[in-house]
């Protein structure tokens, strides 16, 4: 029940961290280093601006399923939780995604109190 509620809240204050303080947060020119200066995001969108070049190539969703596919990588590996456990909590909370940090323990207290199996 724990990562059935915390794991997609915790996966959305990470995403929100990276956007928002690590990505935003300006690298500082280094001694002997020949490295970019400036903000993260900014250098990877704007490579030319800071005497770089976009060296990467656009991939599709398509491309993405073709090469799973034939690893064998999706097999087994899109849940964290049993389907029969998954279910029983999707009866009682649908929608983890919209659950804010500061109510993850009530959803989680909410959830072990209706919880059957």
């Amino acid at each position: 029940m724990l990562a059935y509620v915390y794991i997609p809240v915790t996966q959305k204050e990470l995403d929100v961290l990276r956007v928002s303080v690590w990505n935003a947060q300006g690298i500082c020119n280094q001694k002997g280093k020949e490295l970019p200066v400036g903000v993260p995001e900014h250098i990877y969108t704007c490579s030319e601006r800071h005497d770089g070049e976009k060296c990467g190539f656009a991939v599709t969703e398509e491309q993405l399923r073709e090469v799973a596919e034939l690893a064998n990588i999706l097999d087994g590996t899109d849940d964290f939780l049993l389907e029969d456990f998954r279910q029983e909590c999707q009866r009682h909370s649908r929608n983890t995604e919209d659950i804010e940090p500061d109510h993850a323990p009530n959803a989680f207290l909410y959830l072990k109190s209706r919880f059957s199996m």
